[in-house]
């Protein structure tokens, strides 16, 4: 073992065939961790936004209350018929978002 690290050319070699060592290890484990990403992202493309998703919930309790009054009989219309068009996926949630938005600003 002495003989190998006795010339420089020797422990060239040992440092260069670690340093290979090494790096292939690190770009294997690069290549798994990206390769579960891929498949993380793949899973999650459809999934809506959580945040945006709650706002819209917020939304919804704030607007509820405030149709009982009778002259807000075409809101609670208007409501209804954004729910069930969100529903069967004729609105995106963005345009969603908005128009809940509009009639919050006009319950309130």
């Amino acid at each position: 073992m002495d003989a190998l690290f006795s010339n420089s050319t020797g422990i060239f070699f040992f440092f260069l065939l670690l340093g290979s060592t090494i790096v292939y290890f690190i770009l294997r484990y690069d290549k798994t961790q990206r390769t579960k990403m891929n498949g993380i992202l793949a899973q999650t493309q459809d999934v809506k936004p959580l945040l945006m998703a709650k706002a819209i919930n917020h939304k919804l309790k704030a607007i509820k209350p405030q149709l009982n009054h009778e002259n807000r009989r075409d809101i609670a219309k208007q409501l209804d018929d954004l729910v069930a068009a969100y529903d069967r996926g004729q609105v995106s949630l963005p345009e969603y978002c908005t128009r809940l938005n509009n009639l919050l600003a006009m319950v309130a």
